[in-house]
């Protein structure tokens, strides 16, 4: 399996800083080798890729009706890049309305999506992302640290504030946890069950 470090240089410098987060939480998750994972916001594909790369059997997806400048990119080429493409399959859907079985998924990621839904939107992206994992499974969102976003919105100043999921959680029964990151702020959502 290709290294972190080759992989940034084959697909993006930026990979290695999405990796090491992406690495964080999954020491927290300890999920078994193979499992099926979605990944939700495809947008690059560096965090399908990443998973791919661990060994995950990876379902991406993003709305075909999102004209974003997030989304609808070459994922494929950074797919094939790294020698992941078969790990990744990719399937267009809206994350407030999943069209997928309950229970379906080891864990849902969402990395640096959060804030790009409607905030109406969200309350029910996060309750659909808990019904498709299984129970005892793990729902866990990045969202950008105050520093990356003063970043991002140097090159992108229309781009949104990052969204704190807790906020959208409502009753739903899931134990919580948050960590730092080298650039996200991850917070885990473990479903009741299992």
């Amino acid at each position: 399996m290709m290294d972190i470090e080759e992989a940034a240089k084959r697909i993006s410098p930026q990979f290695e800083h999405i990796a090491a987060d992406g690495l964080l939480a999954l020491e927290q998750l300890q999920l078994p080798a193979g499992a099926e994972v979605l990944d939700v916001g495809t947008g690059v594909g560096n965090f399908a890729v990443f998973l791919a790369l661990r060994g995950f059997d990876v379902l991406t997806g993003e709305p075909e009706t999102d004209t974003s400048r997030y989304a609808r990119q070459n994922w494929t080429a950074r797919a094939e890049a790294v020698g992941v493409a078969e790990r990744i399959r990719f399937q267009p859907f809206n994350a407030s309305a999943m069209p997928f079985a309950d229970g379906r998924f080891a864990a849902v990621f969402f990395f640096g999506v959060l804030h790009h839904v409607e905030e109406g939107e969200r309350r029910r992206v996060f309750s659909e992302a808990l019904r498709v994992v299984k129970p005892g499974g793990y729902v866990v969102f990045f969202e950008p640290t105050a520093e990356l976003l003063d970043q991002i919105k140097d090159r992108d100043p229309g781009h949104p504030p990052a969204a704190n999921p807790d906020d959208y959680r409502g009753d739903a029964p899931a134990a919580a946890t948050k960590l730092r990151g080298r650039r996200m702020n991850i917070y885990f959502y473990r479903a009741a069950g299992g």
